[in-house]
């Protein structure tokens, strides 16, 4: 054989290995969504379940803790990850979506304020062998809560609390995707501070009851590596 069909011979073997790798991954894919699928109404109602526990717990009184559409945000998430690795959920509530996200392939990160339902996420991510991790803290940054008194509206995120960043070690700069479930009248404040302190080749995912789930940006330079 000559050397140069030798080369092609090796370029042409290692191309069938690379087509295999890439079907075994497909299949391990698709296998891990069934899976989850499958697993996907226990979550749900575990979750929901939690939520009835928590609200009956208060006996009523209002919380900022108002649920998303989960089923949604999961075939949201699907579409995105190829895009992403890293995942951020601003206020995590009791951390379906964060779960979701973590079983989906990314690296899940939820920041809520509260510490009992931080407390409760991370139980329910034990429960159904997810690797998401939950923060106690503001997922505001220090420098933008002053931003937060000057809002209108009914109902507004709570700035105070615990740097969620620094026990993270993480900035908001460095997540590829970032969900949020804005209050009315935050909308385009929560966006401006996306434009302004998440990463250029990042994405903002929301949801609201009317629009339901709408994805913004890269308002920057896009990641080489996407």
């Amino acid at each position: 054989m000559r050397p140069s069909q030798a080369h092609s011979s090796q370029e042409a073997l290692e191309a069938l290995r690379v087509r295999a790798s890439k079907a075994r991954e497909r299949g391990d894919r698709v296998a891990g969504d069934q899976r989850l699928e499958q697993n996907l109404e226990s979550l749900l109602r575990d979750g929901n379940q939690i939520w009835e526990a928590f609200i009956e717990a208060r006996g009523g009184t209002f919380h900022h803790l108002i649920p998303a559409d989960a089923e949604g945000a999961y075939q949201q998430l699907r579409q995105l990850r190829d895009r992403h690795h890293t995942f951020l959920e601003l206020g995590s509530g009791m951390g379906v979506i964060t779960i979701l996200a973590d079983l989906l392939g990314f690296e899940a990160h939820g920041i809520e304020i509260d510490e009992g339902l931080v407390d409760l996420s991370r139980d329910l991510a034990e429960r159904h062998g997810s690797s998401a991790s939950f923060t106690e803290g503001s997922f505001v940054p220090a420098e933008f809560r002053d931003e937060v008194s000057l809002l209108d509206g009914e109902f507004h995120t709570i700035a105070e609390g615990l740097d969620a960043y620094g026990e993270l070690g993480m900035e908001l700069s460095g997540f590829d995707l970032i969900y949020a479930y804005p209050w009315p009248g935050e909308e385009e404040w929560l966006a401006d501070l996306f434009r302004r302190a998440g990463g250029g080749h990042a994405q903002l995912l929301t949801y609201s009851v009317s629009e339901g789930y709408s994805v913004s940006g890269p308002f920057g330079d896009s990641d080489p590596d996407w």
